[in-house]
């Protein structure tokens, strides 16, 4: 009888302990996945902010390159062709500037140097475009001819009175050659202008076009999965999950 009281007394303390050690157990895997969410959690928080920031560096790096050279900032996209168009139109661009610009500029000093031979001028204005506009003009072969219309309509100060500025065209032909001289100059000068408009246009275009693609490119980086563990207290197991959107 006092054996039987013993053995149940054991059972007893055994299924305590079996008890007691499952609760203990139990406990700790509660623990783990708490500790292993909240590890997540900051893992998860920092993944956010450093995607956010390689996210900001990429959109204004990939802008600012593309306003100093366009196509740069999709190189850096890894959009090439998009990138090989903006540097093309560039390039072409750029070339085109410089050639209208130096044309202009030549085209000019040539009428300058002709007016002086068949005009007989010797002034040293070389950038006032209103005194070698006078030049071309049908109205005066002579300076004396501008001077008087001048005094005609009581505009004394406009009137030309150093003799370096004085002019003599030796023939009407010569006088339309350097009109003409002129006339194209002032078609190149034109031409580089608007040629420098659509530099500006095509960087606008391509910081406009980093700005699209960047936000493409972040919500592709945006949307990759990230693998996280995971602990069941219920069945007592340990996993991973995979987590998008992040």
């Amino acid at each position: 009888m006092a054996f039987l009281t013993e053995k149940k007394i054991s059972i007893l303390i055994l299924f305590f302990c079996v008890f007691a050690f499952s609760q203990e157990i139990s406990l700790d895997l509660q623990n783990i996945q708490k500790t292993k969410q909240e590890e997540v959690s900051l893992d998860l928080q920092n993944i956010r902010k450093t995607k956010e920031e390689s996210g900001a560096k990429a959109d204004w790096t990939a802008s600012g390159l593309n306003l100093v050279m366009p196509g740069i900032g999709h190189f850096y996209l890894r959009e090439k062709k998009t990138a090989i168009s903006f540097l093309s139109a560039d390039i072409v661009l750029l070339s085109a500037f410089f050639y209208t610009n130096y044309t202009s500029v030549q085209r000019s000093k040539s009428s300058l140097g002709y007016a002086k031979i068949y005009a007989h001028t010797q002034s040293s204005r070389p950038y006032d475009d209103v005194y070698w506009s006078y030049l071309g003009n049908k109205s005066f072969m002579r300076a004396q001819d501008l001077n008087w219309a001048f005094q005609n309509n009581r505009e004394f100060e406009k009137m030309y009175i150093d003799e370096s500025d004085f002019w003599h065209w030796d023939s009407e032909e010569n006088r339309d050659e350097y009109a003409d001289m002129r006339q194209k100059a002032q078609y190149f000068k034109t031409a580089s202008t608007l040629v420098l408009g659509s530099l500006a246009l095509n960087r606008l275009a391509a910081f406009v076009s980093a700005r699209v693609a960047t936000k493409k490119y972040n919500e592709k980086m945006f949307s990759a999965p990230i693998i996280a563990p995971t602990v069941d207290t219920e069945t007592k197991s340990v996993g991973v999950s995979f987590l998008f959107g992040i």
